[in-house]
C-alpha cells in the first residue's frame, strides 16, 4: 500500500524511487540554502543603494558568470565530472564561510563584492545538480518524476525563506551564511548518493561515455549559436531573464520606498511625526560615510538632534531597515514556493499528460506579458507583491520542470558544458540588455522626454514585451521538436546532434 501511494506522489516505477527521491533532497538542501543568501543579498545591497542602481552591476556580474563558466568549462573532459562537481561546490562553500566572517565589518564596498558573487555562484551550482539528475533519468522517466523532482526545489524556497524570515528577527541574524552552507553540504552529499544508486539502475541513459567530444576555447559558444535546438533553449532563458529584470526593476523600487517609509516613521517617530525629512534620509544611503556625516551634521537641527544621535538614530533605521526588507523578500519567495508545490502537486502532471510540455511552457511568457502590462499602470503595494509570488512561482515550478524536460534527450556535453553557459552568461545576458536598456531609458530619454521614475519603467516594460514574442517562438519550436522527438520509435536521443 505504501509502495503504491509513494509511486502514486513520486510518479517513479521501482528501480527509480530512491534516486528520485534522492534527487528531491538535494535540491530541497541547495535551493534552502540559497534562499538564505538571497534574502541577505537583496537587504544589504538596499542598505547602500537604490533599486535601479542593480542596472550598473548587470555587466560585472555577466563577465563574472561568464568567467565562471569558462573556467568550468575548462575542467569538463579533464577532471571526472562528479569530482568536478564536488570541488566547484567545496569552493563555494567556503566562500560563503569567507563572507561569514567578512561581511560584519565589510561596508559598502564588501556588500558589493558580496552581490556580485551571490548573483553569479548560485546559476553554476544549480546548472551543474540539475546537469546530473538529467543524467541520470531518461526523458521517459523525467517526464514522471520530475514534478516530483522539482517540487524539492520548491519545498527547499519555502524553507529557505522562512528560515531567513525568522534569522532577520533573531538574534541569528548573522549566521545564514553558515545555515546556507551546512545546506549547500548536505546537498552535494545526496546528489552523490542518488548518482551511485542510479547508476546500479541505469545501463542507457546514465551510462554514456565521458569522454565526449568538448569544445574548447571560444568553440562552444559558437556550437550553442549554431545548433538550433540549442540555440532555442538559449533563447528561452535569455528572453526570460530580460522581462524578469524588467518586471523586478518597477516592482522593487516600490517595494524599497514602501519598507523605506515605514521604517522611518517608526524610528525617527519623536522627532519627525510628519515624515518631512524622510527624502534626505532615503537619500543619505547613496553617499559615502563623509558625505553622510556632513549631511547629519546639517539636517541634525532640523530635526531637534545633536549629530550624535543623528548618527545613532539613522543606525539605528539602517539596521531596521535591513531586517525588514529582508523580510519583505524572504515572505514573497516563501509564497512563491507555496504556490510552486500546488502546482506541481496538483497541476503540473495533469498539464503535461494533456497539454504536451510545449503548451505548459507557453504559461509563464503569456503570464509575464500580462504582468508587464499590469505594472504599467499605478498599484498597489500588495499587488506588486502578489505579481512577484505569480511570476516567481511560475518560473520555479513549472517552468523549471518543463525547461529540464527539454535538456533529458540531449547529449552529455550539453548537459555539462553548454548548460552552465546557458543557465549562467546567457541568462545574465539578458539581465544585462534589460539593464542597459534602463541606463539608455534614464540617461537620455528621461532628460529628453521629462520622464519620471514610474514612467521610466513603464517604457522599459514596454520595450520588454518585444522580447516576450521571441520567448514564445522560442518555446514554440523547441518544445515541438522535443515533443515530435518522444513521438517517434524509438524516441530520439542527442536531440542536439539530430538538430
Amino acid at each position: 500500500m505504501l509502495k503504491r501511494a509513494f509511486q502514486g506522489l513520486t510518479g517513479a516505477e521501482p528501480g527509480e524511487q530512491l534516486p528520485a527521491l534522492l534527487s528531491f533532497f538535494a535540491l530541497l538542501f541547495l535551493l534552502l540554502s540559497y534562499y538564505l543568501v538571497k534574502p541577505l543579498r537583496d537587504s544589504m545591497f538596499l542598505t547602500y543603494y537604490i533599486s535601479r542602481d542593480q542596472a550598473w552591476f548587470s555587466v560585472p556580474i555577466i563577465l563574472l558568470s561568464l568567467a565562471s563558466a569558462k573556467f568550468f568549462n575548462h575542467w569538463v573532459g579533464r577532471i571526472p565530472r562528479y569530482r568536478l562537481m564536488g570541488i566547484t561546490f567545496a569552493v563555494m562553500m567556503g566562500c560563503k564561510l569567507l563572507f561569514l566572517l567578512l561581511l560584519p565589518i565589510a561596508g559598502r564596498w564588501g556588500t558589493v563584492i558580496f552581490y556580485l558573487w551571490a548573483s553569479v555562484y548560485f546559476t553554476l551550482v544549480l546548472s551543474i545538480l540539475w546537469g546530473v539528475i538529467n543524467t541520470i533519468f531518461s526523458p521517459r522517466q523525467a517526464e514522471r518524476c520530475f514534478g516530483f523532482v522539482a517540487l524539492g526545489a520548491t519545498l527547499g524556497n519555502i524553507a529557505g525563506a522562512k528560515l531567513s524570515s525568522w534569522l532577520a528577527g533573531s538574534v541569528f541574524k548573522d549566521w545564514a551564511l553558515l545555515f546556507s552552507t551546512l545546506g549547500m553540504g548536505l546537498s552535494l552529499g545526496l546528489i552523490l548518493l542518488a548518482v551511485r544508486r542510479g547508476e546500479q539502475t541505469q545501463t542507457t541513459h546514465a551510462a554514456k561515455s565521458n569522454s565526449e567530444h568538448v569544445s574548447r576555447g571560444w568553440q562552444d559558444l559558437f556550437a550553442l549559436v549554431g545548433n538550433r535546438y540549442v540555440r532555442g533553449l538559449a533563447l528561452m532563458v535569455y528572453a526570460l531573464a530580460l522581462i524578469s529584470m524588467a518586471v523586478q526593476f518597477q516592482a522593487y523600487s516600490q517595494i524599497d520606498r514602501n519598507s523605506a517609509r515605514t521604517v522611518y516613521q517608526q524610528t525617527f517617530q519623536a522627532s519627525d511625526p510628519q515624515g518631512a525629512h524622510f527624502e534626505s534620509i532615503y537619500a543619505l544611503k547613496r553617499l559615502d560615510k563623509k558625505r553622510q556625516s556632513e549631511q547629519i551634521q546639517l539636517m541634525g537641527a532640523e530635526l531637534h538632534q545633536s549629530p550624535e544621535q543623528l548618527s545613532a538614530t539613522y543606525k539605528r533605521y539602517v539596521d531596521a531597515l535591513e531586517s525588514r526588507t529582508r523580510q519583505v523578500f524572504s515572505d514573497v519567495y516563501a509564497y512563491q514556493g507555496i504556490l510552486g508545490v500546488f502546482l506541481l502537486m496538483v497541476v503540473a502532471r495533469l498539464l503535461f499528460k494533456f497539454w504536451g510540455l510545449r503548451w505548459v511552457v507557453l504559461i509563464l511568457p503569456l503570464f509575464y506579458a500580462l504582468a508587464a502590462v499590469a505594472l504599467m499602470f499605478p498599484l498597489e503595494v500588495i499587488a506588486v507583491q502578489v505579481l512577484l509570488i505569480v511570476g516567481g512561482g511560475l518560473n520555479y515550478s513549472l517552468n523549471n520542470a518543463t525547461k529540464e524536460l527539454l535538456y533529458t534527450p540531449t547529449s552529455e556535453a550539453v548537459r555539462f558544458q553548454f548548460k552552465p553557459l546557458i543557465e549562467g552568461p546567457v541568462m545574465r545576458l539578458g539581465d544585462v540588455t534589460a539593464s542597459v536598456l534602463q541606463l539608455l531609458i534614464t540617461g537620455t530619454l528621461a532628460v529628453w522626454l521629462a520622464l519620471g521614475d514610474f514612467q521610466q519603467g513603464t517604457l522599459l516594460l514596454a520595450l520588454g514585451l518585444g522580447f516576450v514574442a521571441v520567448w514564445l517562438i522560442a518555446i514554440w519550436q523547441t518544445g515541438r521538436r522535443y515533443d515530435e522527438a518522444q513521438k517517434s520509435q524509438p524516441p530520439l536521443k542527442d536531440l542536439d546532434l539530430n538538430a
